[in-house]
């Protein structure tokens, strides 16, 4: 089992689109990879709602891979690619 993590943090906002929207933009795009990328045996993402007054990541992800070979066949999918150039 090979499992990848990450965290983002989202800038306050990107050409006039705010940081809310562009969390849930992120959380929609990485929400629908598994459908499309057989590889992935477990997946969460998850937004941070905390607002303790202190610098956190906004953007959580936890993905489960059988190795780490299969993990790299992850990466190679244009749908993948699509999300990470959009983060």
């Amino acid at each position: 089992m090979y499992k990848h993590v990450v965290f983002w943090k989202i800038k306050e906002e990107v050409n006039g689109v705010s940081k809310n929207e562009i969390v849930a933009e992120v959380m929609q795009k990485l929400k629908a990879l598994p459908a499309v990328i057989p590889e992935i045996k477990e997946y969460e993402v998850a937004e941070n709602i905390g607002d303790y007054g202190a610098s956190f990541f906004d953007v959580c992800l936890i993905s489960v891979f059988e190795n780490k070979d299969t993990f790299w066949n992850y990466t190679k999918y244009p749908e993948h690619d699509v999300v990470v150039e959009f983060i």
